[in-house]
């Protein structure tokens, strides 16, 4: 009885809270906006994202992104909006402290030219991003709360729009 009385009391600590709440009430939504302005360069990046708590550690989501960049570096100068989506999981090791995995597929201008190519008649392509990375999290109990993250792309497709393979991202999210 007392190994019984034991176990009862194991599972009763390790039951997920946010089992029998409604669906709506474990929903969240928010993203990530990117902008940058130089002389050289500009860059804009809207990101939404949906997302679930799959329980108070972890939760999955995806969204829509659009980039738009402009580099003027370039003669002609290079411009290019790039359109993707990206689905993710985030695992919360500490309080504040995750890891995260994001599949991205974007569709962009082929920005791998060779000798001689010519910039105005650039391929549209798709490519995967892979990112694994981690980052920090301030949440309410209301749902609401930022983050911000870096994150490498083990693909590194030579396309990509991320230079060195990696992304630092700041974002926002808010409960149902």
């Amino acid at each position: 009885a007392i190994i019984l009385a034991g176990a009862n009391c194991y599972a009763q600590k390790s039951e997920n809270p946010y089992k029998g709440l409604p669906f709506k009430e474990r929903i969240f939504v928010g993203g990530d906006l990117g902008i940058s302005f130089g002389s050289d360069i500009t860059y804009i990046r809207v990101a939404p994202m949906l997302g679930y708590n799959v329980s108070p550690k972890f939760s999955v989501g995806g969204g829509p992104s659009y980039q738009y960049w402009e580099d003027r570096r370039f003669i002609p100068t290079l411009e290019s909006t790039i359109w993707g989506a990206s689905t993710f999981g985030r695992y919360f090791l500490l309080d504040q402290l995750f890891i995260q995995s994001e599949f991205e597929v974007l569709n962009l201008e082929e920005i791998a030219f060779t000798v001689g190519s010519d910039f105005d008649n650039r391929d549209r392509v798709t490519i995967p991003v892979l990112f694994v990375g981690g980052g920090y999290s301030q949440r309410t109990a209301s749902g609401a709360g930022f983050f911000v993250s870096v994150m490498y792309d083990v693909i590194g497709d030579r396309n990509s729009p991320y230079p060195n393979d990696i992304v630092f991202r700041v974002g926002g999210f808010i409960g149902l």
